[in-house]
């Protein structure tokens, strides 16, 4: 998969279906991985139950399947294209989502490729590269996201496969 080559970590938000994607993946890089709803789950660290927070460089990236899940709660628009923020700052509220500070937020679920700021953190959808959501024509390949972090600086880059 050239889209992923020369990367250091590979970071999955779930959806696997099974096991032998993050077998697969891992053969490109280290992997880490959280589950989404219908996921096998695995001893070891690789893959978490629900949430996980990866320091990449001084930057934490909190990654979870459902951005609404757990609480509290940040809904998406109805065509996955926009994230809703509740009332407060969406810095204290991935905060106690996640049990401390984040600077970036990866998530998966809606397979609605998305990149936005609010209140100095970045979200992230990467989409998905086997079942792209509905802005996608219906057989093509989907989408995966790139993230450059150097320093403390970050840098997301969307990659239509």
């Amino acid at each position: 998969m050239r889209a992923l080559s020369g990367v250091d970590l590979i970071l999955h938000c779930g959806d696997l279906e099974c096991i032998g994607v993050l077998d697969y993946l891992e053969t490109l890089a280290p992997v880490l991985a959280v589950r989404g709803y219908e996921d096998p789950t695995e001893p070891g660290d690789r893959l978490a139950q629900t949430t996980r927070v990866v320091s990449v460089e001084d930057v934490n990236i909190g990654m979870v399947h459902d951005i609404q899940w757990p609480t509290p709660r940040i809904p998406t628009s109805p065509d996955g294209s926009a994230l809703v923020f509740p009332q407060g700052s969406a810095a204290e509220i991935v905060r106690r989502k996640f049990g401390q500070p984040v600077d970036v937020v990866a998530f998966g679920d809606t397979h609605e490729e998305l990149v936005c700021w609010c209140d100095g953190v970045l979200f992230i959808n990467p989409g998905s590269p086997t079942y792209p959501g509905r802005k996608h024509q219906p057989g093509t390949p989907g989408t995966l996201a790139r993230l450059r972090v150097d320093r403390r600086a970050v840098e997301v880059e969307l990659v239509q496969l």
